[in-house]
């Protein structure tokens, strides 16, 4: 997805209103989730760490995924589930548990997109996705010093050899 994705594509903050067990669904739970719209929306999920007040990323019925895949309504133990709450894979950022629901910082805004990388939750500002550029820079650096630290090395082991060579004829 591009940064120009419009509203009904693009994955968006929601905050957990409510989060009810599904009498006779082992860990399905209906959330009521506010993500700025008239309604609040009704998902269903197993994801074990949601809970009241707690931000999240959702993908509503007709956003389509980082991965390509088209969010529908559909009726899930029993509940009508007007979306999904999104982990970490589906909303296109590295780490994070498989079917754990990725958690927003409280500053964030209902309804606001949800940001390209994950945020820290402890309120310092990083930008996950430029530290690991960095790290891949640093990386390549250290990796083109050591070839000429290498080539340097040839080159004055053959140039000794040239010399002693010279030296005997």
């Amino acid at each position: 997805m591009s940064d120009d994705d419009d509203d009904a594509t693009a994955l968006r903050c929601g905050e957990i209103l409510t989060c009810v067990a599904i009498d006779g669904r082992d860990g399905l739970r209906a959330l009521e989730v506010d993500c700025g719209d008239d309604a609040p929306l009704t998902i269903a999920t197993r994801a074990a760490n949601v809970e009241v007040g707690k931000k999240i990323v959702v993908a509503r019925a007709g956003a389509t995924l980082r991965d390509g895949t088209r969010v529908e309504a559909r009726r899930v133990g029993g509940v009508m589930s007007e979306g999904v709450v999104c982990d970490s894979t589906m909303a296109g950022w590295s780490g994070g548990g498989q079917g754990a629901a990725a958690l927003l910082p409280n500053d964030f805004a209902v309804g606001a997109k949800a940001p390209r990388t994950r945020p820290r939750l402890d309120g310092k500002v990083t930008d996950e996705g430029e530290g690991e550029r960095e790290r891949e820079r640093a990386k390549m650096r250290e990796k083109e010093e050591k070839k000429a630290a290498l080539a340097a090395k040839r080159a004055a082991r053959d140039a000794k050899k040239a010399a002693k060579k010279d030296g005997e004829t």
